[in-house]
């Protein structure tokens, strides 16, 4: 969470350093700033609120004329939403300025131990002190290597730093402790950043630092070493090719790139669908000699459960899942056994831990990420990569259909074995066609059925068996773009205690399986929608059957979608799903793309 860029050149990089922020707004979009090297020092420009709302006035308005600068997009962690808490933050002596990512743990045992020594902090947060360790670490050496070294290693918790130093206006310094960081050169400039995108469609190459290590960025060259000792001891720097790793992303003739996007999620399936067996083998290979966990958070959590799912109900093997904040709290696993992770970004901070503490272990890791060279692709013996093509909104949709389909064919490929034929994919290539089918001739279907039911305050999500995720993963994206109240549960919990909740103003959303194809869930779903209608609660049902097949006055609302296949069909769920909170949350005019308090990468616990 945040976005990190800056620029050092022989030329003005003010503009261009706007501009690449406004690319990393989906990581946070609470406050933003920079801090511009001019000849009199350092010049800080912050505002709060989405940069994008205000870069043109501050294009307009004249920005400073400056060979070096680093900014900073803000999701707010200590301290509120303010000028004074949005980075970048200035050390006393206004020698240093400095962005960061994370949290640093002992800084209010740091702050106390400076404060009584008389400075005197200008924010909240926990950033201010990495401003001020490096002034008075720098007042008592005069060295810059010794400062960054002495204040590196007084920091407790997780980083990725931008700074610069006005005593060496040509120099850019990055830092990273389990926060992205990269450096590179790339149009004619020395440039870090917490993601390539900030560097998309640009000439050049990027390296990714690893843990504790440090970078020196000059216009036209690249330093990394390690930060464990005092004497930065250089490693070679491996140079990628920006335009393996970075691509752009238009908006185009939609409204909003989440609708864009779930028009995008058939071209994923297909993308799956066309991988070849190869690209599976070696991680089900592995998956075949032991024990199967799978970990991811948030969407990516409830497409772990989907795999949980496929490799019982499909390869018959045991999985288990946990969300990867209390994963630590629930498993240990052995070296015969394989975790699979799923990120989006392949940066989410929880999701990394996990794999760490599993390598430990000796497990292996397959990674299932959108982004190519992230940290998760980098840690995995088995990476696998999406390829679904850049997503823009902070809502994650066609990046979820992507990953519950690479989920499905681990899932397919291990039942075929290594010696059998490979995986039917028939069904995964016909549910592209159903997605393409759903999106462009239900979407105003659904769109009426969200619009008129938007003002309900409170939502009942239930499914059963594979669609209990759905239903989870639905009420999500619902609360998420909406900011209405949604709890998603297992149809047979809510008899359990939470029916009592039931009246004619608690709305519930159904997600049906086909009788045909599931029979059983099918009857014990309508069976809890009896119970909630006869306690004159109102039920919004998708599903796949006829309406005539359920009782007369039963639903309030039923959308009849497309069918596929038993395995299949969730996923046409889904994305009903996305339509239902996408369309009702334009008419609720919410800030669609980016919705309040979240962010696209969460690299914070």
């Amino acid at each position: 969470m945040c976005g990190i860029v800056a620029f050092v050149a022989d030329h003005s990089i003010a503009e261009r350093t706007v501009r690449a922020l406004e690319q990393l707004e989906y990581r946070g979009y609470d406050s933003y700033g920079f801090a511009f090297v001019v000849a009199s020092g350092l010049e800080i420009v912050r505002g709060v609120g989405p940069l994008s709302e205000q870069a043109p006035a501050l294009i307009a308005g004249g920005l400073p004329t400056a060979h070096a600068a680093i900014a900073h997009t803000r999701w707010a962690t200590h301290g509120k939403v303010s000028v004074p808490n949005a980075h970048p933050h200035r050390s006393f002596d206004g020698k240093f300025a400095v962005v960061h990512n994370g949290v640093i743990d002992n800084y209010l045992e740091l702050r106390r131990d400076l404060t009584a020594t008389g400075v005197v902090f200008a924010s909240e947060t926990d950033t201010e002190v990495i401003a001020h360790l490096l002034a008075r670490h720098y007042a008592d050496t005069a060295d810059l290597d010794t400062a960054l070294h002495a204040t590196l290693a007084a920091l407790s918790g997780e980083f990725g730093l931008a700074i610069t130093c006005t005593d060496q206006p040509g120099l850019l310094v990055a830092a990273r402790r389990m926060s992205p960081i990269a450096v590179g050169i790339a149009g004619g400039a020395g440039y870090v950043c917490s993601d390539p995108i900030a560097v998309a469609g640009q000439d050049g190459w990027i390296a990714y630092l690893e843990e504790d290590e440090i970078a020196f960025v000059t216009e036209d060259a690249v330093r990394i070493a390690s930060f464990a000792t005092p004497d930065f001891p250089v490693r070679e720097v491996g140079k990628i090719a920006l335009t393996t790793v970075a691509e752009a992303s238009e908006l185009g003739r939609w409204p909003h790139y989440m609708i864009k996007e779930i028009n995008e999620t058939a071209a994923s399936v297909r993308m799956v669908a066309g991988m070849p067996r190869s690209a599976f083998a070696p991680a089900v290979a592995r998956l075949a000699k032991g024990d199967i966990a799978l970990c991811g958070a948030g969407s990516s959590h409830y497409v772990c459960m989907l795999g949980q799912y496929f490799f019982h109900q499909i390869a018959g093997r045991r999985a288990i899942c946990h969300s990867a904040d209390e994963f630590m709290n629930l498993t240990r696993l052995d070296a015969d056994a394989t975790l699979i992770t799923i990120s989006q970004s392949g940066e989410t901070y929880d999701t990394l831990r996990v794999m760490e503490y599993a390598q430990a272990d000796g497990a292996a890791l397959v990674a299932v990420n959108n982004v190519a060279g992230s940290t998760a692709q980098r840690m995995a013996e088995f990476p696998i990569l999406q390829q679904a093509g850049r997503e823009v909104c902070v809502l994650s949709t066609k990046s979820v259909v992507s990953q519950t389909a690479i989920a499905w064919r681990l899932a397919a490929e291990l039942a075929a074995g290594p010696d059998g034929d490979a995986a039917d994919l028939t069904d995964l290539a016909t549910l592209a066609t159903q997605l393409d089918g759903l999106v462009q001739g239900m979407s105003d279907t659904i769109r009426d059925v969200a619009e008129r039911y938007r003002w309900i305050e409170h939502w009942f999500f239930l499914g059963r068996g594979l669609h209990w995720p759905v239903a989870a993963e639905s009420a999500l994206k619902f609360k998420e773009v909406s900011y209405i109240h949604a709890e998603a549960m297992p149809a047979g919990f809510l008899k359990h205690g939470t029916i009592s909740l039931i009246d004619e103003k608690f709305f519930t959303v159904a997600f049906i399986p086909n009788a045909q194809t599931d029979p059983e869930s099918f009857a014990h779903v309508v069976s809890s929608l009896h119970e909630i209608a006869a306690r004159g609660g109102n039920i919004i049902g998708f599903g796949h059957d006829l309406p005539s097949t359920f009782a007369e006055g039963l639903l309030e609302a039923y959308i009849q979608l497309p069918s596929v296949s038993k395995f299949m069909d969730p996923v046409i769920q889904m994305v009903a799903g996305q339509l239902f909170a996408y369309h009702g949350a334009v008419k609720l005019g919410r800030n669609i793309d980016r919705p309040r308090a979240l962010a696209k990468a969460v690299t914070v616990r």
